[in-house]
């Protein structure tokens, strides 16, 4: 009888192709690890197709108007409406909160939880997680049904740390990039004469990445420019390196006791 002939070698495994790059999107290394920075004012960790989100601060103009204060209304719908639309565009599995996704206590108010409750009831799929954040401690954890999670920072996350505060203790992160909101950072361009534009920016420094405030309702305050700070503009839909500390001021958004 003649033998069988071998079966031929299996070919050699290929890694998955790298997902291509969002339009206006600007890919940054950190641990080895590509990370992309969405002119939305979100991070995209490709890998594990986790987007991180800081301060969307829903349900703020809820808050003013309760308190007498005359302001825009839709913001709230506005910023779900795009995290929504990013969620689909990512093809996301999970979204992390880095803290102040409410606002306050007020934040509570049918309208805003009914448009979250839809948003959860389109994004079923995706886990969410919430780190808590300051605003987060006074206005209360989410309803259970919106099914969010919500735990203290830092929620360590393969070499991310994802925290609110920039500042943690890096005792408590074990060698991890912390990606982190509230400062709600901009930056201030300045051009021929007195021309100067003030647009939300990431700053990056060593072991830690701050996002922009997500919310269509947040503002900011001014800080010092440092030399080993990077940052990336974000406007006209693209998002983009910065040159050095020289041609910018940086601002951000401390919190200084106010209502934000």
């Amino acid at each position: 009888m003649t033998a069988a002939p071998p079966e031929p070698p299996n070919p050699p495994t290929r890694p998955p192709a790298p997902q291509p790059l969002a339009d206006g999107a600007c890919a940054i290394a950190l641990h080895g690890e590509r990370i992309d920075l969405l002119p939305e004012r979100a991070a995209w960790w490709p890998a594990a197709r986790t987007l991180f989100v800081a301060d969307a601060h829903l349900g703020k103009a809820a808050v003013f108007r309760a308190r007498g204060l005359p302001v825009p209304e839709a913001t709230t719908g506005a910023t779900l409406a795009q995290l929504g639309a990013l969620i689909a565009r990512c093809g996301a599995h999970e979204v992390v909160f880095l803290g102040d996704l409410l606002h306050a206590r007020e934040s509570h108010h049918p309208a805003v939880l009914t448009a979250l409750r839809d948003l959860r009831t389109r994004t079923a799929q995706v886990r969410m997680r919430l780190v808590r954040g300051n605003h987060d401690s006074h206005a209360g954890n989410p309803p259970d049904a919106l099914d969010i999670e919500v735990v203290d920072e830092p929620l360590l996350l393969g070499p991310w740390a994802a925290c609110h505060h920039p500042e943690t203790d890096p005792a408590l992160l074990g060698g991890a990039t912390v990606l982190a909101g509230h400062w709600h950072p901009v930056v201030h361009l300045h051009g021929a004469g007195r021309d100067s534009l003030r647009l939300p920016c990431f700053v990056q420094q060593p072991g830690r990445l701050v996002l922009p405030a997500f919310g269509a309702f947040t503002g900011g305050h001014t800080v010092s420019a440092r030399a080993d700070v990077r940052c990336y503009a974000v406007g006209a839909g693209r998002v983009w390196a910065l040159p050095g500390p020289a041609a910018q001021r940086i601002t951000a958004a401390r919190r200084s006791g106010s209502v934000r």
